[in-house]
């Protein structure tokens, strides 16, 4: 069960690191033209003939929209958060007439999806990246096992979420485009990163949520054994409470007329000195110190 325990505290621990690492790479599409970034686009499509696009090809990136300039070199002037994959937004100057007609009709489908779908990477990004951070403290901590299992739920959710959302709107994209006759065609590259975090999240959704389960058996565990061992103590206190003697109180008259009317002679006898009781199985042993008189012997 530890050697267990262990092989999936490594797999959690190396698929959290590459989730984190392809969600990094998804965020860097568009963001520069250098090799190998410049390969990482959602969409590719031929929009020539449309005012106010590209005359050849454009592509869709995370962070907004490139093309190739006359010397065939890859530029990105139009860069923005959230930039959603609908041409009537895009390009402003279209008319309605240059567009394929889903964009028209379907223009809140493609622009929402696209948006919602840039959030929800950067919300993945942010709770499964605090949970690398915070899984090796979770070996050693329950606490921290909690933590993580939450926030890279959490993570895996918005990951699913969008991965979803921009794909369904990519393809939708792709569709429309081949309607009108036009050449449209999505990168497997980008797209492949994106489901391969979604299945490293979806691992690690599962690999912590084991892990955390079973910390949390474990600590139930010990909580009920310490309960019965609190009652155990209990009991075996009020035992000893019960077997322990009462102590008995006599009064000393220390009244010098009272002592002396009851001897006239005036003979005092000396105060017995009552030494310490030994309890041994509940057995009382008292012993007495001999008198003056010898006549008297000592007496156990």
């Amino acid at each position: 069960m530890a050697a267990l325990s262990a092989v999936n505290r490594s797999i959690c621990m190396l698929f959290l690191a590459g989730a984190t690492l392809l969600l990094i790479l998804i965020v860097l599409s568009g963001s520069t033209t250098n090799f190998p970034v410049d390969r990482f686009y959602w969409l590719q499509a031929d929009t020539s003939g449309i005012s106010g696009a590209p005359s050849g090809q454009a592509r869709w990136t995370f962070w907004g929209l490139c093309s190739r300039d006359a010397s065939n070199k890859l530029v990105c002037p139009d860069l923005a958060p959230a930039y959603p994959i609908s041409p009537r937004d895009n390009f402003g100057q279209a008319a309605t007439s240059e567009l394929p007609s889903d964009f028209v009709s379907s223009r809140s489908t493609y622009y929402y999806l696209t948006r919602f779908a840039f959030c929800f990477f950067w919300i993945a990004l942010a709770f499964l990246g605090v949970s690398l951070l915070l899984y090796a403290f979770s070996w050693c901590s329950y606490s921290f096992t909690k933590v993580v299992f939450l926030l890279a739920s959490v993570g895996a959710l918005f990951d699913v979420a969008a991965v979803s959302c921009q794909t369904a709107a990519t393809v939708m994209a792709r569709n429309a485009f081949h309607d009108a006759g036009r050449s449209a065609n999505i990168s497997a590259t980008l797209f492949g990163i994106a489901w391969a975090s979604v299945a490293c999240s979806l691992y690690i959704f599962f690999g912590t949520g084991v892990s955390f389960m079973r910390r949390a058996y474990q600590s139930h565990k010990e909580y009920v054994e310490m309960q019965k061992y609190k009652e155990q103590a209990l009991m075996y206190q009020g035992k000893q409470e019960a077997l322990q003697p009462d102590v008995e109180s006599y009064p000393i008259h220390d009244n010098a007329e009272v002592h002396d009317s009851m001897n006239p002679t005036g003979f005092v006898a000396p105060v017995p000195e009552t030494q310490p009781e030994s309890h041994h199985s509940g057995i009382k042993f008292f012993k007495i110190r001999k008198t003056q008189k010898a006549g008297d012997q000592e007496s156990v």
